[in-house]
C-alpha cells in the first residue's frame, strides 16, 4: 500500500519539490500501484504528490467514473489548455520534480512518461529526475502483511517442490519414468489444492531442455525423466490478492548415484555466484553502504565469466519482487545485462536471486528470495540448495 510518509521523507532526503505521476489510457504501473486499483482511462490522468500536503489527481471530466471509488482530492479538466493550466497550479513553485522517467532509458520499468510531457516540463523550467527509488520507498516495500503472506507462500511453494521431488524419485524407484508435462501439472494441481494463484506456468526442464532457458513442456514433446537424467524445475506462487507476494524458487536434482562431474562443477559455479550476490548485499548492509540493483548483477556474473561461461549466462541475476499484480515486481532488479539498473537496494524491498548457466547438453539455476529487514538486513526467506537433490 502506498505511503504517503515514506514518499514525503524520501522527497525532502532527496531535494525533490513533487511527484508528478502522468498516465494515457493505463499507461503508468507506477500510478496504479499508489492509487491501488487497475483502470484504463480514456484520456490523461495526473497525480501530484507535493512535498508537503495532500497529493491531487487530474483528471478529465469524461474519464469521472474510473475514479469514483479514488478518495484522493480531485481536480477535473474538460480541455488540453485548462489541463496545463491546472497542472503548472498544482506543481506550484516546485524546481526538481520526479517523473517516471529513466535517464538514457536504462530502467525501462521504471520509464513509464512520453518524452514529450518530459520535455513540456522541462519548458516550464523544472527540473525532472527519476521516481523509480521514490517509488521503491512509498509503493513497492514491503508492509507487514506482505511479509507474512511472503512467509506463508514460502512454506506452501517449499513443501510443493518436495512433493514434486518425491514424485519423481518414486517413479525411478519403480522403474518408471514421468514426462516434463505430467510433472508441470502435478505441480499446477498442487497450487489448486492450496488454493494458490499462479502466473504463467511452472517450469520443468530435464537434460537437455534445462539448457534452454525459455521452454516450456507441451502436452506433445515433453521429455521423459527417469533414471540418469537431471531435472530443473522453477516455480512460484502466493495466496490470491494484490497486497500478497509471491515465493518463487528454483531446485535442480540428478537421478542417479553419481552426479556427472561436469554437472557438478556448473552447479557450484551457480552457487558460488549466487552466494557471493548474497555476500555483497550482507556485506553493504553492514557498512553501511547501499548498492545499485546493477552492482549485484555484476558481482555473479564476474564469478560465471571468469570460469569461462560469459556467454551462457543469458539473464539478469535478480527480479524484483513485492507486492502487486506481478510475480516480478517494479522495484530493482539485479541487471546489468538486460538493463544498467541504477536503483538502489532499499530496505523493506525484495527480490530474488538466481543465477544460471545454460550450455547445449543441460542448465542449472539456483534461486531464492531476499527481504531487506530495516533492522535485521538481508534475510533470505526460501530454502537454500547446496547440493544437488538425490531423485534415485
Amino acid at each position: 500500500m502506498f505511503q504517503l510518509a515514506e514518499a514525503q521523507r524520501f522527497m525532502a532526503a532527496e531535494g525533490i519539490d513533487a511527484w508528478l505521476l502522468h498516465d494515457y489510457r493505463g499507461s503508468n504501473l507506477f500510478l496504479w500501484q499508489v492509487l491501488g486499483v487497475s483502470r484504463a482511462p480514456t484520456r490523461r490522468a495526473m497525480l501530484v504528490v507535493p512535498l508537503v500536503g495532500a497529493p491531487v489527481l487530474l483528471i478529465h471530466t469524461v474519464d469521472q467514473f474510473f475514479f469514483h471509488d479514488v478518495t484522493i482530492e480531485k481536480r477535473i479538466y474538460r480541455g488540453w489548455e485548462e489541463m496545463r493550466v491546472l497542472l503548472r497550479g498544482l506543481l506550484g513553485n516546485a524546481r526538481r520534480i520526479a517523473a517516471e522517467y529513466s535517464e538514457d532509458g536504462a530502467v525501462p520499468n521504471a520509464a513509464f512518461v512520453d518524452a514529450g510531457t518530459i520535455e513540456l516540463l522541462r519548458s516550464w523550467g523544472y527540473a525532472v529526475v527519476t521516481s523509480a527509488d521514490l517509488f521503491q520507498v512509498s509503493a513497492a516495500a514491503w508492509d507487514d502483511h506482505a511479509i507474512a503472506s511472503h512467509k506463508e507462500a514460502c512454506a506452501l511453494v517449499a513443501g510443493i517442490k518436495d512433493a514434486a521431488f518425491d514424485r519423481v524419485r518414486s517413479a525411478v524407484r519403480a522403474g518408471r519414468s514421468i514426462s516434463e508435462y505430467a510433472l508441470q501439472r502435478f505441480i499446477v494441481s498442487e497450487f489448486e489444492r492450496l488454493g494458490l494463484e499462479t502466473e504463467g506456468q511452472p517450469v520443468v526442464q530435464a537434460n537437455a531442455h534445462s539448457g534452454i532457458v525459455s521452454y516450456e513442456p507441451k502436452p506433445e514433446g515433453s521429455a521423459p525423466i527417469g533414471a540418469g537424467d537431471w531435472l530443473l524445475i522453477d516455480f512460484w506462487a502466493r495466496r490470491p490478492g494484490e497486497r500478497n507476494v509471491y515465493a518463487d524458487i528454483a531446485w535442480g536434482g540428478y537421478a542417479g548415484p553419481a552426479v556427472p562431474q561436469r554437472l557438478q562443477e556448473v552447479f557450484d559455479l551457480v552457487r558460488r555466484a549466487r552466494d557471493a550476490a548474497l555476500d555483497a548485499i550482507r556485506t553493504a548492509w553492514e557498512r553501511g553502504e547501499t548498492l545499485m540493483g546493477y552492482e549485484v548483477d555484476d558481482i555473479a556474473r564476474g564469478i560465471i565469466a571468469a570460469a569461462g561461461y560469459r556467454d551462457a549466462f543469458h539473464h539478469r541475476t535478480g527480479h524484483s519482487m513485492g507486492p502487486g499484480k506481478r510475480l516480478h515486481a517494479l522495484g530493482v532488479n539485479l541487471d546489468n545485462l538486460e538493463t544498467h539498473d541504477t536503483r538502489r537496494i532499499l530496505p523493506r524491498t525484495g527480490f530474488s536471486i538466481e543465477p544460471g548457466v545454460y550450455l547445449p547438453e543441460f542448465g542449472v539455476r539456483l534461486e531464492i528470495n531476499v527481504f531487506l529487514h530495516p533492522e535485521d538486513g538481508p534475510t533470505v526467506t526460501t530454502p537454500i540448495q547446496d547440493q544437488i537433490v538425490d531423485l534415485s
